[in-house]
């Protein structure tokens, strides 16, 4: 049985009396981190002061063995409150224009499948062939939009979500539109995730097929954080999204992988530091162009983490630091 395997049956069975040294974290993200392809398939693990029954169950770790050090370049660390973060490239995860094709169809049909608010671990044969090691938890979810602005504050207003919105963004070029609960970018998945990826790993094999497996996963609703995001569109639909990451009760860090072609660039907003990526093989969204600007700030207790992202591959750098230079004055 390999470590990770392991690793995952010690905490299901020990969760009732979990503690967690302060170092495992670091010695997991040290010997076999570089977790989650484009920063989305992440780590999130309480600190030994702060953990609890529901610690762990709100992620999954996705050990990719077999990468190492070679090719790893770090784009940037940050930390603030109760998050922190760091993002690296790894020349590991290129990933070939035909496979990467396959593998976006294959999670949009996945998606397409799925019923909304539900959330779904995949293994995609297109692109685990091309990785040496351990095969990742791929997370694709189906989010519960809920059309209309009032109806979205309304949700927000019931859920005692306290940040605020506009009712547009970039001089009235983008309309809110939508929110829902959860991400279509930052999928969470429950711990089965693990068992599930080992069922459907032996199905492939024994079946030989090509087709892309999937499974419900069910992310835990006592999870340390909570996603929220609202969708802003143009004329011609294109969509601006924007999503609260909001930490409450327990330290995250994150340690995010991405590919080498990922552009980085640290950004300033009003003095703020944020943080801005491109990246062209993204496998969600609507082209393989996911942009993102990221900021953290401390509200109330909280850590709230502003995620402001395109997945237009015709969305230039200028027009996303604009809108992220808009939301962050607003608040």
């Amino acid at each position: 049985m390999s470590f990770e395997r392991k690793l995952m049956e010690a905490f299901k069975r020990d969760q009732a009396e979990l503690e967690c040294p302060p170092s495992l974290d670091e010695r997991i993200m040290a010997d076999y981190g570089r977790m989650a392809m484009d920063g989305r398939r992440n780590i999130h693990m309480k600190n030994k002061r702060g953990l609890s029954r529901v610690a762990i169950i709100a992620a999954i770790i996705a050990v990719l063995t077999g990468f190492g050090y070679a090719g790893t370049q770090l784009l940037f660390s940050d930390s603030l409150g109760k998050y922190s973060i760091r993002m690296q490239s790894n020349e590991a995860l290129t990933i070939s224009p035909e496979a990467l094709d396959n593998a976006r169809a294959s999670l949009k049909a996945v998606q397409d499948e799925l019923a909304p608010g539900t959330t779904a671990v995949v293994y995609l044969p297109e692109v685990f062939s091309e990785y040496r090691g351990a095969p990742l938890p791929i997370g694709v979810a189906s989010p519960d939009w809920i059309a209309g602005a009032l109806e979205w504050r309304s949700v927000l207003e019931e859920k005692g979500v306290t940040e605020t919105l506009p009712d547009n963004l970039l001089g009235g070029a983008y309309t809110l539109k939508a929110g829902a609960e959860g991400s279509p970018f930052h999928v969470i998945m429950g711990l089965d995730a693990a068992d599930s990826l080992e069922e459907m790993k032996d199905e492939h094999h024994q079946t030989g097929g090509s087709e892309p497996l999937w499974r419900l996963t069910e992310p835990s609703a006592a999870g340390p954080e909570s996603y929220y995001t609202s969708v802003y569109k143009d004329v011609n639909d294109e969509a601006l999204y924007y999503t609260w990451q909001i930490i409450s009760d327990a330290s995250i860090k994150t340690e995010a992988l991405t590919s080498p072609s990922t552009v980085y660039e640290e950004l300033d907003l009003d003095g703020h530091k944020a943080h801005y990526t491109k990246n062209d093989q993204s496998l969600f969204g609507e082209s393989n162009v996911l942009q993102g600007i990221m900021w953290m700030e401390e509200k109330e207790g909280e850590t709230v983490v502003h995620h402001v992202e395109s997945d237009s591959a015709s969305m230039t750098k200028e027009r996303l630091v604009e809108a992220a230079a808009g939301l962050f004055l607003f608040h």
